[in-house]
């Protein structure tokens, strides 16, 4: 009787809150450091986002254990927003406490996320469902980036270098010459992980994001001519920046998959304008300062020290260094390859 009675009205009822219309009915299952995603939509089109997300993140062998969960609910709002500017991320307000994250989009879209089930809800607009691109870099990326984070995975904000087994970190405070640094041994024979994220696993695997991207301040686009073709200008914290994706020049020049290093030379970046590059030993105690302090962000204290923990046997085993790069390359290609005293 009651089945009955259910199927007799079930469609006539009116859709309060949309759970019909907003149906999870299509799916994308991938994988981010070999871990599953599973990305649901009540619109097939949005799956096409995560598209634009995969080649930002270091590919690896498959892993059992899920990342997390992700739900893209395509909703008209009431007032139409019209089309998303392209710098959204500009607009974008974040706030979280305990174990959830909330990120606005503006008039397009808001997201929940409870990290400890590793998973999230968002609404959007339609206008922005069809932007995939826009979409993948304003909301998906920062969701996924909370999830590895909330793994246990140890992140530091540096760039990161590879060539046979070595791996070079590079640690800066903000326009310090890190990116323009890291360009300039990819021009010389090294590889590209990361110009960003780094990310380290239980096993000492090394993770980038985004894999093989480097942003140039405006003052040094001049020292790349060759490049010139490939630079796009972007907005990052109000002040244009030029985008350089090192695919487009050479996919040798990146390194598409997580490495395991045999050394890791990890530098801590000045500027100066000498001409001779100089290298200084380092302390762990300076190495640990420069962590915190070009850290992206303030969390919750057991993420942080679990960041921390995760990241002790990589500190361990780097030869650490303060790096005076100066304006001659070949010379500071030799100097990182052979870490020679002063």
């Amino acid at each position: 009787m009651i089945e009955s009675v259910w199927q007799t009205y079930r469609d006539e009822w009116e859709d309060f809150w949309g759970r019909r219309q907003n149906e999870a009915r299509f799916y994308r299952v991938f994988r981010i450091y070999g871990r599953e995603v599973r990305l649901t939509s009540n619109d097939e089109g949005v799956l096409t986002a995560v598209s634009h997300v995969l080649p930002l993140y270091s590919r690896c062998p498959h892993e059992e254990r899920p990342l997390g969960e992700i739900q893209l609910v395509v909703q008209q709002p009431p007032v139409p927003p019209g089309l998303p500017p392209d710098d959204l991320m500009q607009a974008i307000w974040y706030s979280g406490a305990d174990d959830w994250l909330m990120i606005r989009l503006d008039r397009w879209g808001q997201a929940f996320a409870d990290l400890s089930r590793r998973r999230t809800t968002a609404v959007l607009a339609p206008e922005l469902a069809q932007k995939p691109e826009l979409l993948a870099h304003c909301l998906l990326n920062t969701i996924l980036l909370n999830y590895i984070i909330a793994d246990g995975y140890g992140m530091l904000h540096a760039s990161c270098l590879w060539r046979d087994g070595q791996a070079v970190l590079l640690l800066a405070p903000h326009n310090t010459g890190k990116s323009t640094t890291a360009l300039q041994l990819v021009m010389h024979g090294f590889q590209l992980l990361a110009d960003s994220m780094v990310f380290v696993d239980r096993v000492g695997r090394l993770f980038g994001f985004p894999v093989g991207k480097i942003r140039l301040r405006a003052d040094v686009r001049d020292m790349f001519p060759l490049l010139q073709p490939h630079l796009q200008p972007v907005v990052v914290r109000n002040e244009t920046k030029y985008l350089l994706d090192l695919r487009e020049v050479s996919g040798e020049r990146v390194a598409e998959t997580a490495v395991v290093p045999q050394h890791i030379t990890l530098c801590l970046l000045h500027r100066h304008t000498e001409k001779q590059t100089r290298m200084e030993p380092a302390t762990k105690t300076a190495v640990w300062d420069a962590v915190m302090r070009n850290s992206l962000y303030y969390d919750r204290p057991q993420i942080w020290q679990a960041n921390l923990a995760q990241l002790t046997p990589l500190i361990t085993q780097a030869e650490a260094w303060h790096l005076y790069p100066g304006t001659k390359t070949a010379e500071l290609v030799q100097k990182i390859l052979t870490q020679e005293r002063p």
